[in-house]
């Protein structure tokens, strides 16, 4: 069976109800994160806006100290310097406190972005697991499956059981017919896995199931939170601070 599309038609209409409140669960969730980064980004500007102003502060102060000890002082010059590296600092602190006051904003959508979070958590997981079972259904009713695999099974067995000599340490061990027999059983099928494993020579491990519902990757600022105790403690955090 090849993976290409999903078919959402052909899903159970309960996987169907389930995957689409996941959905708007999660596009919930995204525009919350995107408002986060928003106001991430524009705190962070400020800060750096305020930083690139105390640097030119800097410059000034550099500057009016050299005109100071120069053999021909302008005073006027000197004065306009120091007034605006003043002005320049209080721009700068301007910033810092709007940037300040803004973190309450922040930590809000932090708790919310959490919050909604909580409504993911585990979801896709359910999701995909009913989804991966209701393929391997279809797969295996798939016309001429049973007739291969069955064909396959009684091949690796014919072979297995004209084998016995080479497993008679692990049968010895067997304390009873009944015993050996369930033994046998088992070792039978470990070769018939054996036989398939030879058979996808590596392919399987290239080989991905398709997903149903996947998690967004969080963004910057934002409190990941898997459980219940995690969002508890991530409340009483902010709420200390």
């Amino acid at each position: 069976m090849q993976f290409t599309t999903i078919d959402r038609e052909s899903l159970a209409p309960e996987l169907l109800e389930l995957t689409a409140c996941f959905e708007a669960n999660k596009k919930v969730y995204i525009g919350l994160q995107n408002q986060l980064t928003e106001i991430t980004q524009e705190s962070q500007r400020l800060k750096q806006k305020a930083s690139e102003l105390e640097s030119q502060a800097n410059r000034t102060d550099a500057s009016w100290n050299a005109m100071a000890k120069s053999a021909t002082i302008d005073q006027d010059k000197i004065n306009e310097e120091i007034e605006r590296s003043a002005q320049l600092r209080k721009d700068a602190e301007a910033l810092l406190l709007t940037a300040e006051a803004r973190t309450a904003i922040q930590d809000n959508f932090v708790i919310q972005v959490a919050e909604a979070r909580m409504k993911l958590v585990g979801v896709p997981g359910s999701i995909n697991k009913e989804y991966h079972q209701a393929l391997l259904a279809k797969a295996l009713k798939q016309e001429g499956t049973l007739d291969i695999l069955l064909e396959l099974f009684t091949l690796s067995r014919a072979l297995f059981l004209k084998s016995l000599s080479e497993h008679d340490g692990l049968l010895s061990r067997c304390n009873s017919q009944r015993e050996r027999q369930a033994k046998t059983h088992e070792l039978t099928w470990v070769m018939f896995g054996k036989e398939i494993e030879k058979l996808f020579d590596g392919a399987e491990q290239e080989a991905q199931a398709p997903t149903l519902a996947t998690m967004p990757p969080t963004v910057q600022k934002e409190a990941v939170v898997n459980t219940h105790v995690d969002l508890r403690k991530l409340l009483r955090a902010k709420a200390a601070s």
